[in-house]
């Protein structure tokens, strides 16, 4: 037996609507949205283009993909098309409540990632990534008044473009906070990141039943709230997943106790600096983070555990220098100094009449 290898069992519950982007996404003509029973319908396409072409629908429905302005649910109704039969197509379906109505116009979905199988996991990339940033953001955290040197480079630091904006002072940090392996002489090696000790899988999958859609909504300081037309498919609220932690001490010193005390660190630094400054931040008690698309600049950043409350300059200065020069105007970071937090939205949504941050999770680890 390898003692020098732990094992673990840690379990995410989804506190806010989770989603991992496949990179794919479904068109607004692609959908049945069914207002009765406020659901989205995904069908299978092969099935679908089969049952269109055996019962003699395909110029009908290429019309209505080219030009017609009507939604898929209109054309099958228009078609006479009963629901026994499109309902056979069906891949999975979406508790669309507060995302689809019959008054909005429709927009694509962006769909959650899946297996072969068409089940749903978080990848263990995402959630390695996820960890490997609270452990960095909460060791910054614990050490901001040593990190002057660091906060100075990143103040004076010139922006001749956003490829490699940064990416020599945030690559420092990590070395003083990651690279402690041993491996070679040379710190800034890659072979002395110790996280090569942290080994995370995917989550086990579960079956598609758990998705919902959810829209996205941007919300100001004083509770003002933009709809943006966002579609994507989420992981309900509620939903356990369950994945493994190796931890190999030869690399990574720390134990499932370090993990868990970077997460709830991590936390308070984002209460901290951030979400207290909207009337509908999260409230981090006990070990929370966040994951996935829609959680935001500060859950994925480690500026704010750097810098504090006094980041917020700095912060706008990053997002505006990142920001392709259209988009400068219409996001207005220029503004954030004056709110007193950066950037100056929080990313939401709503599901069941209830807000939602996008991403939230409790985590539990226990050793196997």
């Amino acid at each position: 037996m390898k003692e020098y290898l732990k094992h673990y069992r840690a379990t995410l519950t989804v506190l806010g609507p989770l989603h991992i982007s496949s990179g794919q996404t479904v068109g607004k003509k692609e959908y049945i949205f069914d207002s009765e029973r406020h659901t989205v319908f995904i069908p299978k396409l092969p099935l679908m283009y089969q049952w269109i072409l055996r019962n003699g629908k395909q110029e009908s429905f290429e019309d209505f993909m080219l030009r017609d302005k009507v939604d898929f649910a209109a054309w099958l109704q228009r078609e006479r098309i009963p629901r026994k039969v499109w309902e056979e197509w069906t891949d999975y379906k979406l508790d669309s409540t507060d995302a689809v109505s019959d008054t909005r116009s429709k927009v694509e979905i962006q769909t959650y990632i899946k297996d072969p199988y068409g089940m749903v996991y978080i990848p263990g990339s995402s959630l390695k990534g996820a960890i490997r940033t609270t452990l960095l953001g909460a060791a910054i955290y614990r050490n901001r008044d040593r990190l002057e040197r660091e906060r100075t480079g990143i103040r004076a630091a010139e922006f001749k473009g956003r490829k490699g904006y940064l990416a020599k002072e945030y690559a420092r940090l990590e070395e003083q906070v990651f690279h402690t392996a041993g491996r070679s002489e040379k710190t800034q090696d890659k072979v002395n990141d110790c996280m090569a000790g942290l080994r995370i899988s995917d989550s086990k999958p579960i079956s598609a039943d758990c998705l919902i859609l959810c829209r996205k909504q941007d919300e100001m300081p004083n509770g003002t709230v933009k709809e943006l037309n966002i579609l994507r498919e989420c992981i309900r609220p509620g939903t356990k997943l369950e994945f493994h932690i190796t931890i190999d001490s030869t690399l990574y010193k720390g134990k499932r106790e370090n993990i868990l005390r970077a997460v709830r660190q991590f936390g308070e630094c984002y209460m901290e600096c951030f979400s207290k400054k909207f009337s509908s931040g999260d409230s981090m008690k006990g070990a929370m983070l966040y994951l996935g698309g829609g959680s935001g600049y500060v859950s994925k950043t480690v500026t704010y555990p750097l810098f504090g409350e006094k980041g917020v300059e700095i912060i706008s200065k990053i997002l505006n220098n990142t920001l392709p020069s259209k988009l400068r105007t219409q996001h207005r970071h220029g503004d954030d100094i004056k709110l007193e937090v950066s950037p100056h939205m929080i990313k939401k949504t709503r599901y069941r009449g209830k807000k939602y941050s996008f991403g939230l999770c409790g985590l539990t680890i226990e050793e196997i």
